[in-house]
C-alpha cells in the first residue's frame, strides 16, 4: 500500500513539472513557442555574436532583432536594429538622438564584415547571470525573469513584445501567433516622434516603413505616433 502511495505520489509531482509554465505565464509561454516556430522555420536567419554573447533573427532589407545569451553579461537583453541609411536621407540628423531610446551606431568593420550604419533600440531586463543552453533557452529565460514584457492580441492573432518600461517611449516586436496565419511573421513598431524632432521627413521616408497616426493603447499605455515595417520571412 505505501509503496502504490510513494507511485502515485511520483506521478503527481511529474505531472506538475509538465505543466508548470517555463516562463511563469500561459501567455509567454506560447508566445515562446510562437517565435521559437519562427526561427526554427528561418534557421538561416538565425546567427551569434560570440564576442557580445547575443543570438540574432537576421530581418528583410537589414534589420535584426537581437535577445541576450546571458543577462548577466550584458546590459543590452533585447535589442531592435534598424539601417540608417533610409532615416538619414529622409533629414535625421543622428546627433539629435540623445534621450530618444534610439542610439545610433556608425558604420564599422567587424569580424570582416562591412556593417552599415545602423538605429538601434537596446532594452535591459535585468543584471542576473543566466546560463543559456542555445537560442530559445536563452530567449525562456529573459521572458521568464519578466514575463509581462509579451501580451497576445487576439484580434491580430500576434504577440507583442514591449521593449520600453513605465513612462518611456514604447517600441515593440511583434510576431505572429502561427507561420502562415497572417501577412506579417515579424512587426517593428517605433516612435515616429523622437526621430521628426531629430529632422526626420516623413514624406521622404521611401523604405518600407509606414506611418502610423496616434491611437488606442498599446496595453502600457498610449499608442503615440509611430512607425511600422512588416517583414515576411517565407522562403
Amino acid at each position: 500500500m505505501k509503496k502504490c502511495v510513494l507511485l502515485i505520489v511520483g506521478a503527481l509531482l511529474v505531472l506538475a513539472g509538465c505543466n508548470r509554465a517555463q516562463t511563469g505565464s500561459r501567455e509567454s509561454d506560447e508566445a515562446l513557442e510562437a517565435f521559437n516556430a519562427i526561427v526554427k522555420a528561418n534557421l538561416g536567419r538565425k546567427g551569434y555574436h560570440d564576442a557580445l554573447k547575443h543570438w540574432g533573427l537576421s530581418l528583410p532589407g537589414g534589420g535584426k532583432f537581437e535577445w541576450t545569451k546571458d543577462t548577466g553579461a550584458n546590459n543590452i537583453d533585447f535589442a531592435m536594429v534598424i539601417p540608417a541609411e533610409p532615416f538619414i536621407r529622409a533629414g535625421l540628423d543622428v546627433t539629435r538622438l540623445d534621450g530618444s531610446g534610439y542610439v545610433f551606431q556608425a558604420s564599422k568593420t567587424e569580424g570582416g564584415e562591412v556593417l552599415p550604419d545602423l538605429l538601434l533600440h537596446p532594452y535591459n531586463v535585468s543584471d542576473k547571470k543566466e546560463s543559456a543552453q542555445g537560442s530559445e533557452d536563452a530567449f525562456r529565460r529573459i521572458l521568464k525573469q519578466k514575463n509581462s514584457l509579451v501580451k497576445y492580441h487576439g484580434d491580430l492573432q500576434h504577440y507583442r513584445l514591449f521593449l520600453f518600461n513605465e513612462g518611456e517611449t514604447p517600441f515593440e516586436v511583434q510576431w505572429t501567433e502561427k507561420l502562415g496565419l497572417n501577412d506579417a511573421d515579424i512587426i517593428f513598431v517605433i516612435p515616429a516622434d523622437p526621430l521628426i524632432r531629430a529632422g526626420l521627413d516623413i514624406a521622404r521616408l521611401d523604405s518600407g516603413w509606414f506611418f502610423k497616426e496616434a491611437a488606442g493603447d498599446t496595453g502600457m499605455g498610449a499608442s503615440p505616433n509611430q512607425l511600422v515595417e512588416v517583414y515576411s520571412l517565407a522562403n
